[in-house]
């Protein structure tokens, strides 16, 4: 997948460049993490990129990222990827937490569990699923999370490419929506709110 990872290459590139220009980083806003997000989010069976069957109901005491994507995504993606590795990188996790992210595609019909396991074996340092399914499949989970996503044809080899929300959701030990974070939002910002799930008992 060569241009999947020039692309990968070239956002943290990119990336790398911008931190070493913002050593001295402005004081963040600690997220206010909300109850829930009332009818919003929720669990789901989908499967991962080995093979096997994924429940959100059976991760209970786990602490979820999730986010929406797919395998030819050329920008926002790997964007997000990129970060979330800086994110693993500097969160302090004690010992008996879990912190996973989940990458659900929303191209199911060219990511099956093969293609995600080639993908995200670029970014071997998130603790992260990749998950596909049926399109029935995935239209459900996307609505649950209010995910809006449609192709968009393109006059290439590719095909289409996929415009798509772009949250990064924070999901509790209980299986909760916390928190939608901004695809803007800093790496900072994105562990303040995961260390506020990790301090509770």
């Amino acid at each position: 997948m060569p241009t999947v990872k020039y692309a990968i290459v070239l956002v943290w590139f990119v990336i790398s460049i911008i931190s070493i220009g913002c050593e001295s980083t402005p004081e963040i806003s600690i997220p206010k993490l909300l109850d829930d997000y009332g009818d919003f989010g929720g669990d789901f069976t989908l499967t991962d990129h080995h093979g096997q069957s994924f429940n959100l109901a059976d991760r209970r005491g786990d602490i979820f990222l999730i986010f929406f994507g797919f395998t030819y995504c050329p920008d926002a993606c790997p964007t997000m990827l990129v970060k979330l590795q800086d994110v693993y990188k500097k969160l302090d996790i004690p010992e008996g937490h879990t912190v996973r992210t989940l990458y659900i595609t929303v191209d199911p019909e060219r990511d099956t569990p093969e293609k995600l396991n080639d993908y995200l074996s670029y970014f071997t340092t998130i603790d992260i699923l990749g998950l596909t399914g049926a399109l029935d499949e995935i239209d459900k989970v996307a609505k649950q999370y209010s995910v809006i996503y449609n192709k968009v044809p393109l006059e290439s080899l590719a095909g289409y490419l996929v415009d798509h929300s772009t949250w990064l959701y924070l999901v509790d030990q209980n299986g909760t929506l916390r928190y939608r974070f901004r695809h803007s939002d800093p790496a900072q910002e994105i562990m303040a709110g995961v260390e506020q799930l990790l301090q509770i008992p």
